[in-house]
Order: C-alpha cells, then structure tokens, then sequence
C-alpha cells in the first residue's frame, strides 16, 4: 500500500474526485473532519460511498475515538457496507486495539464478512500515553496492519503551541 486520502464521510463529491485518483486507499472520515451534529449524518453517507466504491482502491473508515461513545454507532452504519478496515484515532495501546478487534469479531459475524478479514490502523501518537504505550503494540490483535503518527493531536495532548 503506497498512498492513502483522507475524504470527509459527509461529503460525496469529494468521494466522487477521491476515486478518481490513483491513490491505493481513500479513509473515508466520521472523525475531526465531521461537525459533531453532522455525524450520524455522516454515518450513512459513508455506508452509501462503501456502496459505491470504486475496486481498484481499498476502503478504509477512519472511526471515532473509544471514549467518545461514538464508536459502536460508527461500526454498526459501516460495517455491513465491508470495509476493507477500521483506522482507530487516539489509540492508547494494546488494550484498545483488542476492544475494536472485538467489536470487530461481532460486526463481521452479523455482517456476514469472514471472520478476521478487517484490518486495524491506529493513530499510534495522538497522546502523550500513547507514546509511552508503543511497545505494547507488539502484543495485540493480529488484525492490526499499520500505523500513523499523529502529530497535530499529540501537541495538543502535550500543550506544545505553534510558532509561526
């Protein structure tokens, strides 16, 4: 996997330009690119783009954080539209990775999707525990494929300011 684009979940003709792209992955995202009263909106403009996509790129649904209580919601909309994987932001270590994989577990078996067959990105270092907790990733859920780094949410997390 190469490339990956990030396309807000509320928005089809950004989808619509993204699969015209020669990116290998678009992340569809119900996350920070979603005002928080457009994201059970969202939610179903993202199954209607699983519906639509175009084969020869992968699919991704970047998810709502574990404490934001949106989780859940997120899955249960995408996943019977068989994504290719879950990226889950601020990901604190191993312990949450296990949590999604379960979820995981269960939406696949009322899906009808192999078990085992969605993938796991994590936003590896959207906190400052996160960063402590890397090397718990080493001991996880094999359903974990990748990492990214989150730098703009780990300054916060940290208090560190911009200077421009």
């Amino acid at each position: 996997m190469r490339s990956f684009l990030f396309v807000p979940g509320d928005s089809t003709r950004k989808f619509e330009s993204a699969k015209k792209t020669a990116a290998d992955a678009l992340i569809l995202d119900l996350e920070d690119s979603i005002a928080p009263d457009q994201k059970v909106v969202a939610r179903g403009i993202t199954r209607e783009m699983l519906d639509a996509r175009n084969p020869e790129q992968k699919l991704y649904i970047r998810v709502n954080a574990l404490d934001t209580d949106l989780t859940l919601g997120d899955l249960a909309a995408v996943m019977p539209g068989k994504p290719d994987g879950i990226v889950l932001p601020k990901c604190a270590g191993a312990a949450d990775v296990n949590k999604l994989a379960l979820y995981l577990d269960a939406f696949e078996a009322a899906s009808g999707i192999a078990q085992g067959t969605t993938r796991i990105i994590t936003v590896a270092t959207e906190t400052a525990r996160a960063v402590l907790k890397i090397l718990d990733f080493e001991n996880m859920s094999p359903r974990l494929w990748g990492m990214m780094w989150g730098a703009e949410d780990l300054a916060a997390s940290l208090g560190a300011t911009r200077n421009r």
